[in-house]
C-alpha cells in the first residue's frame, strides 16, 4: 500500500475532499474475528452461531507531505442513530520488534491503534500488548479525525505527525512500515474483539 507524497496535507483533511479519488484508494480484505480467539468463555458462547464481522468493504488511501500523514478509510455499513454501540474503525501500526497483528501485539512487540468510533468526536491512541492486554497510547502531534456518512458509507479521515519513538509507531517519509484494520458494526452489536479484521500485516510505503 503506497502513501504519495503531496506538496499540502491540508486539503485533504476533509472527507470527501476532491484529492482524495486522486490519491488511489486501495480494498482492504477483512473476516471475522475468530471466535476461538476471544478472550472469554462468555463472549465465546454468546457469539457462537452468530453471523458478525462481515466484510465491509474497506477502501483505504493515504498521504504525507513530510510533516502529516493522513489516511482517508470508506466503507458501506452504517448504523442508525440512537443504538448501543457505535461503528468504529482502528488502525493498526507495529512499534517495534515485528509484531503480530492477530495477537494484538506481545511483550516486548506492541502495536499502536488509531481509533475512531461514530459517537466520539476525538481520535483515540491505544497500545496493545496482546489480545486483552491494551492502554491509553500516546497523543501526536497534528492527531485529528474527521468523519463523514451519506447514509449508506462512512468516510473517516485521520491524521497524526510523521516520526516516532517511544510508543509511537514510526512513520518515516522513505521507509517501510506494516499496516492492519478493524472495523465495528454498532447495528450488529460488534465491539471488542467481536469484528473484522485484515487477518495478517499489509506492507505501507511511504514516498521519500
Amino acid at each position: 500500500m503506497r502513501t504519495r507524497r503531496v506538496n499540502d496535507v491540508a486539503s485533504l483533511l476533509e472527507p470527501g475532499a476532491a484529492g482524495w479519488d486522486a490519491a488511489g484508494f486501495e480494498p482492504v480484505a477483512m473476516m471475522p474475528a475468530p471466535l476461538a480467539m476471544q478472550p472469554t468463555e462468555y463472549i465465546r458462547v454468546k457469539w457462537e452461531g452468530r453471523e458478525y464481522g462481515s466484510d465491509p468493504g474497506l477502501k483505504v488511501a493515504s498521504v504525507h507531505d513530510g510533516k502529516r500523514w493522513v489516511l482517508c478509510a470508506r466503507w458501506s455499513g452504517v448504523s442508525p442513530s440512537g443504538i448501543d454501540f457505535p461503528d468504529a474503525i482502528a488502525v493498526a501500526l507495529p512499534v517495534r520488534n515485528d509484531p503480530p497483528l492477530i495477537l494484538m501485539g506481545m511483550d516486548g512487540a506492541p502495536i499502536q491503534y488509531l481509533r475512531w468510533q461514530s459517537n466520539k468526536p476525538a481520535l483515540r491512541s491505544i497500545v496493545a500488548t496482546g489480545i486483552g492486554h491494551s492502554e491509553n497510547g500516546p497523543k501526536m502531534a497534528a492527531m485529528s479525525v474527521k468523519a463523514h456518512t451519506n447514509g449508506e458509507q462512512w468516510d473517516v479521515v485521520m491524521s497524526r505527525s510523521l516520526g516516532g519513538e517511544g510508543e509511537v509507531a514510526p512513520l518515516l517519509a522513505g521507509q517501510k512500515t506494516k499496516i492492519g484494520f478493524a472495523v465495528w458494526r454498532g447495528a450488529n452489536e460488534e465491539r471488542g474483539g467481536i469484528k473484522a479484521f485484515s487477518i495478517d500485516w499489509i506492507e505501507l510505503a511511504l514516498d521519500a
